[in-house]
């Protein structure tokens, strides 16, 4: 896949040919045009894919995906997201300021498995900076922390009561009001020092790259 010129649905989509050359590894292309992706178990079976087309995303239930255009053991920054199209089109919007020679990328599916997570962070022993490219949501940002306890070998669970957000830390509720939950004050409230960036798109009315840069033509 990595000879092809690029993909006819991320033409139309302008996204640029170095992005689609990035991402040629773990996309395949159907005869409808269709871009799709398969997500993996621990033991390498596929257990489910992300289907691209041009009005609709359809994202992968489960498994995780992940690549890097350099050696495993070179990679310094990780993406971490839920999407690849979400990551095709962060990368889209950064072409021009970030180089991913030394970049690896993970796509989770919608159920996020801890011990698989894990092990695929593991499998990029050299990474320095990890980033999390997930929506403005409150699910977006819950992930965010999710992801970001995982890096620190822990968990924290997340409910939503009414309008407020309770995390439970070492067994001891810690509550945010819904508006003001993010990464940023949930580790402030805990003590911990952030080790994870938590990338958004500027335009807070628009849930992540994917829904910006593709459902609204641009």
């Amino acid at each position: 896949m990595a000879s092809k010129e690029g993909f006819e649905l991320l033409d139309i989509k302008g996204v640029d040919r170095k992005v689609q050359h990035l991402f040629s590894e773990v996309l395949q292309e159907d005869d409808f045009g269709r871009l799709w992706a398969n997500y993996n178990d621990g033991s390498g079976n596929i257990v489910d894919q992300e289907v691209i087309s041009l009005s609709k995303l359809k994202f992968s239930s489960c498994g995780i995906l992940h690549f890097s255009p350099a050696n495993p053991f070179s990679a310094r920054s990780l993406y971490i997201s839920d999407s690849v199209a979400n990551l095709i089109s962060f990368a889209q919007s950064y072409s021009s300021r970030l180089s991913w020679d030394y970049a690896a990328f993970i796509a989770t599916g919608a159920k996020k498995e801890r011990d698989l997570f894990l092990e695929v962070v593991g499998k990029y022993p050299s990474v320095k900076k990890y980033y999390a490219v997930y929506g403005h949501s409150l699910i977006g940002r819950i992930r965010d922390c999710k992801v970001q306890h995982w890096l620190r070998g822990e968990d924290c669970s997340f409910r939503i009561d009414g309008e407020v957000v309770v995390a439970n830390y070492h067994g001891k509720d810690f509550m945010l009001a819904g508006e003001k939950f993010s990464l940023r004050n949930h580790l402030r409230q805990l003590g911990i020092r952030q080790r994870l960036s938590a990338l958004k798109n500027r335009k807070w009315d628009v849930e992540n790259y994917y829904f910006f840069k593709w459902q609204s033509g641009n």
